[in-house]
């Protein structure tokens, strides 16, 4: 069935169609779910929710657009809504940081690296870096739009993606495994 054949079918609440859709985005939306939430119970909620909430509005996927895209959206959304974070899990903003923070910049190559090693030394970072690491590096958001599904600032958004970034910088370089099998990465690429 092609891909505007299911919308369709799914706009008219055809069951097989949205099982068929359910099918097809379930595992990549789930890893988006376990990102953000803290347990695989909250997760699944998370993903039974966004779901539920997919097929109440897919009236309003006008095929424009990528529905994998569109899906991932709310998503995302629903999981920040199962989180129930709070403000508290960000810390200082922009005018708290040195200057130099500013160019400190980050870039893996996610090919190059271990990563599922990576999402482990991502997963111990503090709440607020961890989502807005998540949000700006693995689901390509920007800080406008994490500040506004957030309910945070821009500058906040910013401040809490570098210390993420300082902190994993961190995390790697003590990881025995990854300092020894990706020294250039560290070397190169962290710095």
């Amino acid at each position: 069935m092609k891909e505007f054949q299911l919308i369709s079918s799914c706009k008219k609440g055809l069951r097989q169609a949205q099982k068929k859709l359910y099918d097809t985005y379930c595992g990549q939306m789930y890893s988006i779910c376990l990102r953000y939430c803290k347990d695989v119970n909250s997760a699944n909620d998370a993903l039974q929710n966004g779901f539920v909430k997919v097929f109440k509005s897919i009236h309003q996927f006008d095929g424009r657009g990528d529905l994998g895209a569109w899906i991932r959206r709310i998503i995302v959304n629903t999981s920040l809504d199962q989180l129930k974070f709070s403000k508290s899990f960000f810390t200082n903003t922009l005018s708290d940081l040195d200057h130099e923070d500013f160019s400190y910049e980050i870039e893996i190559k996610l090919n190059d690296f271990n990563y599922q090693r990576l999402l482990k030394i991502i997963d111990l970072l503090p709440d607020g870096y961890k989502l807005v690491f998540t949000m700006f590096v693995i689901d390509n958001l920007s800080h406008a739009e994490i500040a506004e599904m957030l309910s945070i600032s821009i500058n906040t958004s910013r401040s809490q993606l570098l210390k993420a970034r300082r902190m994993l910088k961190e995390r790697i370089q003590g990881d025995e495994y990854l300092s020894q099998e990706y020294p250039e990465i560290i070397k190169n690429e962290l710095t």
